[in-house]
Order: C-alpha cells, then structure tokens, then sequence
C-alpha cells in the first residue's frame, strides 16, 4: 500500500513537467510552393496547418528538406513525392 502511494504521488508531481506544447491552430491553412524558411515565414504563422505544394514535381528530395526546415517534429508530418502537409514551426536563426 505504500508503494502505491508513494509511486503515484511522484507521478502527480511529474504532470505538466515536460515540454509545453504549442498552440495549434487547426482552423487556418497556409499554402505555400517554395521550401526556403523565409518565403515561409512571410506567409504562415507558427502552430498553423501548412501545405507545401511545389511548382515542380519529381524532386523527391524538396519535400523532406521543406520538413526538416519547416514542420513542427513533435507532431505528425504527411509527406509524399509531391507536398508535405505538417504544423508550421521554422528553424530559428540560430539553428540554421
């Protein structure tokens, strides 16, 4: 019985101790045709839906560099060789 109760009380102690997530705003989507942070930011904001549709198709390498570049990791990123639809949140300055 008392490990029960000590196990849980550390376990309450713990909620709310990990990383906060962002607001995501499901409402809104920004479309965008080129992977370069900067277009990006101009047009979108942080925590919204983003499609990436490029002007090309064939490259497979641009939507996982849009991805890397643009999409928030810790949510899930739906990718093809034609677009990438994910929760917008750019590298910062520092991290490029």
């Amino acid at each position: 019985m008392y490990k029960k109760l000590l196990v849980s009380t550390c376990l309450l102690g713990l909620v709310g101790c990990g990383p906060q997530m962002a607001s995501v705003d499901q409402e809104n989507l920004c479309e965008v045709s080129d992977w370069q942070k900067d277009i990006t930011a101009a047009s979108c904001e942080v925590g919204q839906k983003i499609v990436f549709l490029p002007k090309s198709f064939g490259n497979d390498q641009l939507p996982v560099i849009f991805a890397a570049v643009n999409c928030d990791h810790r949510f899930s990123i739906t990718m093809t060789k034609g677009g990438v639809s994910c929760i917008y949140s750019p590298l910062k300055a520092n991290d490029a």
